[in-house]
């Protein structure tokens, strides 16, 4: 799942401010969703794996449609992947390695002490803080890597910003719930309450290339979107849209997504 990361210094604005039940929203838009999100850079995902004490088990809580879960199969033996969204797991894809399972974050189901590492793609935001680190300390092994991670501020061109990005921010403004503002402000121990002993992580960027239609679906994929397009903004969305893509025809442009992560070393007292 995920919340916004575009412009987060931008100001919140309107009456509408939506709760944390957007975690839920994700579902009725899982086929865009697992269509317009971006994979994070492997380099992510080879940290990961150099921190855990070993690399046999891996739970991806709020795995959404399994962009996090396809990277982490290539690097441990079992990924356990959990999701609220029935509909998100569907769309996710399939490999030997992978066990899929609709789960709240605190109830996964797992053993005790099963785990070597869990990670959290840009979800932590939407979870039960304290039942959700109750269940992180119940399955994790000895020593194991705890590290959620989560888009930041996008950078593109002056053009693209101008003609899309910031029109389109400028209705979704509104829309953003209090996860998307946890979210934007980097996973601070104060939001996230995290009791574990925070390790130093690495800098991390999604670089891509895409076109002006492949942002449309990023940013059509958000919780912001969907409720401004279900509040009645869905015509003034469209022709926003539809001019952008006129004026900034079908070239890929630069579009850099940073990464923002809180790592900890969990049960390190028993390892």
């Amino acid at each position: 799942m995920s919340g916004a990361c575009f412009l987060i210094d931008q100001p919140l604005k309107g009456p509408h401010i939506y709760p944390m039940e957007n975690a839920t929203s994700f579902g009725a838009q899982a086929e865009v969703y697992a269509k317009a999100r971006p994979h994070y850079p492997s380099e992510l995902f080879d940290w990961i794996a150099s921190q855990a004490p070993n690399r046999e088990a891996v739970w991806d809580a709020g795995t959404g449609s399994g962009q996090a879960a396809i990277s982490l199969a290539r690097r441990f033996t079992h990924v356990h992947a959990t999701d609220i969204s029935q509909e998100q797991i569907e769309k996710a894809p399939r490999r030997a390695n992978i066990t899929y399972g609709v789960a709240q974050a605190h109830n996964s189901g797992l053993a005790d002490g099963s785990q070597d590492a869990i990670t959290v793609a840009t979800a932590l935001h939407w979870f039960d803080f304290e039942k959700f680190w109750a269940e992180v300390a119940r399955v994790m092994r000895p020593g194991g890597l705890f590290c959620a991670f989560t888009y930041h501020k996008a950078y593109s061109d002056a053009d693209t910003h101008r003609a899309l990005i910031d029109p389109v921010l400028d209705v979704l403004s509104p829309y953003w719930s209090e996860g998307n503002r946890i979210s934007w402000r980097g996973y601070r121990v104060e939001d996230v309450k995290i009791p574990f002993p925070l390790i130093k992580s690495p800098d991390f960027v999604c670089e891509l290339d895409w076109t002006p239609a492949q942002i449309i679906d990023m940013m059509r994929s958000m919780s912001a979107h969907k409720k401004a397009r279900l509040d009645g903004h869905e015509t003034l969305l469209n022709a926003i849209e539809a001019k952008a893509l006129k004026s900034l025809g079908e070239a890929p442009r630069s579009y850099n997504l940073p990464i923002n992560m809180i790592a900890a070393r969990i049960n390190a007292e028993h390892a």
